[in-house]
């Protein structure tokens, strides 16, 4: 029985697609993996624009909003999102005059050890689920 060439080339053209699709998936990760790390990234996001519209509300203010609704109500212009990807919200804490707290569930932990320009930097490193940052709304300091 002779073995035609057309029959070879498609048992190795299914093989390399086979093979670039797993080693697509080891490299990359799953699709489900891959939204997680995308919401993740959202998320991140969303509490950089959060805390950069506090420290605004703050200093125009000269006091730190009681509570998320009341940063919209001030700022509604923004575009701020309370919510994550999945629908979950974000929380607020005001904690004194300057310092405050917002957290996030996060569906991935995130290690991020290269130094970051992007101003929601500290955001990208995170534990997996409910992670909170503490964080400063100060005026600059007058000399």
């Amino acid at each position: 029985m002779k073995v035609q060439s057309s029959t070879v080339f498609a048992v190795f053209c299914t093989i390399a697609v086979l093979a670039a699709l797993v080693g697509g998936w080891l490299f990359v990760g799953s699709p489900s993996e891959a939204r997680l790390a995308r919401f993740d990234a959202r998320r991140a996001s969303d509490l950089a624009t959060i805390s950069r519209t506090v420290t605004s509300y703050r200093l125009t203010s000269e006091a730190l909003p009681q509570t998320l609704g009341d940063l919209q109500r001030a700022q509604p212009a923004a575009g701020l999102s309370f919510k994550d990807p999945a629908g979950q919200a974000y929380e607020y804490t005001a904690k004194d005059a300057f310092a405050y707290e917002l957290c996030a569930s996060f569906d991935t932990a995130a290690e991020t050890t290269e130094p970051s320009v992007r101003p929601y930097s500290v955001f990208e490193k995170h534990g997996l689920g409910r992670q909170c940052f503490s964080l400063e709304a100060r005026p600059p300091s007058r000399r």
